[in-house]
């Protein structure tokens, strides 16, 4: 059933159309600067799942067309008028959300001419990339599911090209993609020769405000993530800034904190700026349109990286109640003085990282406690430590306390050239 509002969007629409062929617009060559690979459309509609509220999504990948179902609030006209409209989106003023361009969907049509939406009672089929067209079609969906159908009619694009670009998508979608979502707790996708299914749990950390332990489940794999959040005011909004600690084990099977090398930044999803961070983080910042990389010169984005950077600072003393802060954990955390002059992203967190090193009781002892950087020594070699006492090295050096003698020039170099000529541990 039509109602007058949807009309008048549809005239609208139309009115656009021929406006646009009158002045030769292009909307096939805007697509191609915007996206460098067509199937980046999968990462647009998990983000209109996630911000619709679904808790499961489902990829059905077929020879000739890809269907996509998830249990979000259904489409409602402002929906219709978002996904059909040019720089139009009912998130534009919401940073927490992850759509906020308005050509997040219009991304469908990398691989596409008309795609479908079945959901709640709408079922439209898109023309000339901005007209919702009303269709009588059989395609049901259960109640509070929406059905999104992407046919495979490029004009540029073969099928069976388009198929082999969204089969390598599905299969690398990955774990990781469901790590900073806050509704989406299942991702299932199948292809006519593959297929996966991935689980995501939270469980609140003992009675520490904002740190939950995530689980991510596949059929082969299990990853678990330390996540530590921390609020931001924007705009007059409350955002979000994340860190995601990667958990696993040691030789002895005790659970410590391991490196995630090069990292990429996380906006919701991973973008493709890579952080040379051995964590994740993730943050509202402004991307490009396509959300391939970030404007770090964004006055925005400077002070969420800002924020960021204090959220690691602040994460310490959390990773220390935990147990978690040993050298281990010192060995993942930002230690290039060469990488802090050339990264933005990991010069700040560099510097944060530091200055609470210098301010707080954060690094481990010989005696299984935590001390500051100036109360700390060094000792070359592990003998030292068992004739010079506490009461010695504070006589003859002016410390407290020895630091964990599996900091060595051999074992650790990075970390013990860190504490000698960053924080100005003295090694005797």
């Amino acid at each position: 059933m039509v109602n007058k509002e949807f009309e008048e969007l549809i005239k609208k629409r139309k009115e656009w159309v021929r406006s646009s062929k009158e002045n030769n617009f292009d909307f096939d060559s805007i697509l191609a600067g915007l996206y460098t690979e067509p199937s980046h459309f999968i990462y647009e509609l998990l983000q209109n799942a996630e911000d619709e509220g679904a808790k499961e999504i489902r990829f059905e990948l077929f020879e000739d067309r890809l269907d996509v179902y998830h249990n979000g609030k259904d489409f409602d006209l402002q929906d219709i008028d978002g996904v059909t409209g040019i720089g139009i989106s009912k998130k534009k003023e919401d940073l927490n959300s992850i759509g906020k361009f308005g050509v997040g969907f219009k991304s469908v049509f990398a691989v596409t001419q008309n795609p479908y939406i079945f959901s709640g009672e709408y079922a439209i089929k898109i023309e000339d990339f901005v007209v919702p067209t009303p269709i009588d079609d059989n395609s049901k969906t259960r109640k509070n599911e929406t059905l999104i159908r992407i046919p495979f009619n490029h004009k540029f694009r073969s099928r069976e090209e388009i198929f082999a670009l969204i089969q390598k998508r599905l299969e690398n979608l990955g774990l990781r993609t469901l790590l900073f979502l806050k509704n989406i707790e299942e991702i299932e996708w199948q292809t006519p020769s593959s297929n996966g299914h991935y689980l995501k749990s939270a469980e609140n950390v003992q009675e520490i405000p904002n740190t939950k332990r995530v689980t991510l489940v596949s059929s082969s794999v299990t990853e678990e993530y330390l996540v530590v959040r921390k609020p931001i005011k924007m705009e007059g909004k409350e955002l979000w800034v994340e860190v995601a600690y990667k958990l696993g084990k040691d030789q002895n099977g005790k659970e410590i904190i391991v490196p995630d090398p090069d990292s990429k930044l996380v906006v919701f999803f991973p973008t493709e700026k890579v952080t040379f961070l051995n964590f994740i983080i993730q943050g509202p910042y402004k991307t490009t349109p396509n959300r391939e990389n970030i404007p770090l010169e964004d006055e925005q984005n400077k002070i969420i990286l800002e924020e960021t950077g204090n959220l690691i600072a602040e994460s310490l003393s959390i990773i220390k109640d935990l147990g978690y802060l040993d050298v281990n954990f010192l060995r993942i955390l930002p230690l290039s003085s060469d990488l802090a002059e050339h990264e933005q992203i990991y010069s700040v967190i560099y510097k944060k990282v530091k200055e609470k090193f210098l301010s707080g009781e954060l690094l481990p002892t010989l005696d299984g406690k935590y001390t500051k950087a100036s109360d700390a020594l060094l000792a070359r070699g592990k003998e030292l430590t068992e004739f010079l006492y506490s009461n010695d090295i504070q006589n003859l050096f002016s410390k407290q306390h020895w630091l964990d003698t599996n900091i060595t020039y051999d074992k650790t170099r990075e970390l013990r050239d860190y504490l000698i000529y960053e924080l100005e541990v003295p090694e005797v």
